[in-house]
């Protein structure tokens, strides 16, 4: 409820385009209603609230975007339309303002991000089709990551007495960071899918319009590769728009090595932030900032790894070796900094919620055979 009151008072605010007097104040009180939502409410479930708050926080990024650091009437429009969005009367102004703020990839739009998966080319016999094939893989393989962590004894445990990921032997660790990090690829696959296959049977949507939410798996051979290109770029509208204020601000040189990483630090301080100030914190005020370290590392790492990349280049090692030699070097380091993101959430109790009505795997899976 909160989060979409939140989206409707965004989007009049983005349709009326009030004085900066009012547009601050409006903010202002937009921000402490965010911020109420993650410190005084709670759903009794621990990832369901982890959820619920990086998503507010998301939101309120969102509307630093949207209100501060561009002019959505002006600055954006949708393909092939020929109307002027200030021209139109306030009702469709607020729908048009709510297609801008739930399309955080900007497909179809003038400001659509970067590394977006190329859209589906298919009939939409054939999208339908293989995007419920999607949908059920993307459920097995959900299950597949709750059966483990519910029948891990390691996620048993909270509070005081849990263990660190890395209290299991060197394989249980990766095992856990791929079934925690498959949690949320399985579920966001599972609902676009669907979501997907819904507007096109009903005719809302092209299948053109809905790229794959997630990029391709063999494009992960690099730490900046995965996060630029295989995952999901749902984060870039803001972080991209935040980045590029401070460099501005700064006054450094657009296409420069300063701006390059100037910007890769803001966007994962702002990535960090938004999981830290809204997930983290609505699970509980003693885990504002618990996640933060994880997402500062990645940054470091990026930074470690073009160091190596430019120091190969310049002693003439490539070929397909350096991109095999990349795959087991991402693997490697989400084994090392996985923890970060993952042993506060153990802690928290997050590996011991719910997400699906019935489990295919442990009705046919006897816990015996899994190992536990």
């Amino acid at each position: 409820m909160c989060r979409r009151s939140l989206d409707l008072f965004l989007c009049f605010l983005i349709a009326v385009r009030p004085s900066t007097p009012i547009k601050l104040s409006a903010f202002l009180v937009y921000a402490c209603i965010a911020l109420r939502g993650v410190t005084a409410f709670s759903t009794g479930d621990e990832l369901q609230d982890y959820s619920i708050g990086s998503s507010i926080s998301g939101q309120l990024l969102t509307a630093c975007h949207l209100l501060w650091l561009t002019d959505p009437l002006k600055d954006f429009k949708y393909n092939h339309e020929s109307v002027q969005p200030q021209s139109l009367p306030l009702w469709r102004r607020i729908y048009w303002a709510i297609c801008v703020d739930h399309s955080p990839r900007g497909i179809g739009w003038n400001y659509q991000v970067t590394n977006v998966p190329p859209p589906p080319t298919s009939p939409r016999g054939h999208f339908i089709r293989t995007r419920i094939l999607r949908a059920v893989r993307s459920f097995l393989l959900l299950d597949l990551a709750q059966s483990y962590i519910h029948l891990n004894p390691l996620f048993a445990s909270k509070g005081a007495d849990a263990l660190p990921i890395e209290a299991q032997n060197y394989l249980l660790r990766c095992l856990s960071i791929v079934a925690f990090c498959s949690t949320p690829y399985g579920m966001m696959n599972m609902q676009y899918s669907l979501l997907s296959v819904i507007h096109v049977v009903l005719g809302l949507s092209e299948p053109s319009d809905w790229p794959d939410v997630y990029g391709s798996w063999s494009d992960a051979y690099t730490v900046r590769r995965f996060w630029g290109r295989t995952w999901h770029q749902m984060l870039r509208r803001y972080v991209t728009s935040i980045g590029r204020y401070v460099t501005r601000s700064f006054r450094i040189a657009h296409g420069t090595w300063q701006s390059s990483y100037t910007q890769l630090y803001v966007g994962f301080i702002v990535s960090g932030i938004m999981h830290s100030c809204g997930g983290d914190l609505m699970v509980g005020k003693e885990f504002l900032g618990a996640s933060f370290p994880f997402f500062i590392a990645q940054a470091m790492a990026i930074t470690c790894e073009d160091i190596a990349i430019g120091a190969m280049r310049r002693m003439g090692i490539k070929g397909p070796a350096t991109v095999i030699f990349g795959y087991v070097w991402v693997f490697v380091w989400f084994s090392i900094s996985g923890p970060l993101y993952i042993n506060w959430a153990v802690r928290a109790g997050l590996g011991q919620s719910e997400l699906l009505p019935f489990s295919l795997v442990r009705a046919l899976i006897p816990a015996h055979l899994l190992g536990f």
